[in-house]
This record gives C-alpha cells, sequence and structure tokens, in this order.
C-alpha cells in the first residue's frame, strides 16, 4: 500500500510541477510588473543594484533548490526524502525574502505562505499517508514552484 501511495505521489509531483516550472525562461509574462518594480528603484542606484545582485543570486539557489525537490525520487526514498529537500528550499526562501523584502514585499509573502502550505502538507503526509495527504503534498508543491517561476520572471529582468 505505502509503495503505491508512494507511486501516486512519484506521478503527480513530477508531472504537475514540472508544468509549473517548464516556463521560467519566458520573462515576458510579468514584464510590466517588472518593469514598475525597477522603475521605483531608480533613486538609489548604487544600493539599489547591490540589493538586486543580492536577489538575483538567491532566486537562482532557490530555482536550483526547486528542481531537487521537483526531482526527489520519493518511491525510492519516501516522503522523508522530500522533507529533506523541501528543507533546502525552505532555507533559499528564507533568504530571497530577506534580500527582496524592500522590493518584492508582495511576492516575498506569497513565497512565505507557500513554504508553509507545503510543510504543512508534508506534516500531513508524513503523519497519515494517504492519496489525499499526498495529492496535498504534490498541490502545494506545484503552486510553490509556480510562485517560484512568477518571482523569476519579474527579477530575471533586473538582472
Amino acid at each position: 500500500m505505502h509503495r503505491f501511495v508512494a507511486a501516486c505521489f512519484l506521478a503527480l509531483l513530477a508531472g504537475g510541477t514540472a508544468a509549473g516550472c517548464s516556463q521560467s525562461d519566458d520573462p515576458s509574462s510579468s514584464a510590466a510588473s517588472s518593469s514598475s518594480a525597477s522603475s521605483s528603484s531608480s533613486a538609489g542606484s548604487s544600493s539599489a543594484s547591490a540589493s538586486t545582485a543580492g536577489v538575483c543570486s538567491s532566486v537562482s539557489e532557490l530555482e536550483t533548490s526547486v528542481a531537487t525537490l521537483r526531482a526527489t525520487p520519493v518511491v525510492q526514498d519516501g516522503v522523508s526524502a522530500v522533507q529533506d529537500a523541501f528543507a533546502t528550499v525552505q532555507s533559499d526562501v528564507a533568504q530571497v525574502v530577506q534580500d527582496a523584502q524592500s522590493e518584492y514585499a508582495t511576492q516575498s509573502a506569497g513565497l512565505t505562505a507557500d513554504v508553509a502550505a507545503v510543510q504543512t502538507a508534508i506534516s500531513a503526509a508524513q503523519a497519515s499517508p494517504s492519496g489525499a495527504t499526498l495529492d496535498a503534498v504534490a498541490s502545494s508543491i506545484r503552486t510553490l514552484a509556480d510562485d517560484v517561476t512568477s518571482f523569476v520572471d519579474d527579477v530575471t529582468p533586473s538582472c
């Protein structure tokens, strides 16, 4: 039974989050929001460029950790492997939020909420593994991945 549930989770995770992150190279979808964010930061350009460099670096690390989370072999390694990969994502989101809070407060708050939702779903799946709890994990990871992609699209033009 656990193997079946894990296989279902893997299928949901691989299929759902891959679709959510497959468009990360297309910044055109958020050009308007990123251009307004960059124009509002033109007043202290030296501090803004230092701030932007930090955001760009931490966003790149977050993209990598989200890709690792999506590729975690749940069938072989179990839900605890998802938790381990997610710990890196949590850390990377915290850094992004710290670096981007002043310029991207709304997106930062969204990423923080997404991380909390994934943690809640993982905890529920560990406590009571079932198709429903694993669906919730996959769904929350998909939402996080989609929001990371949107955030990357917003930040990339200024990097």
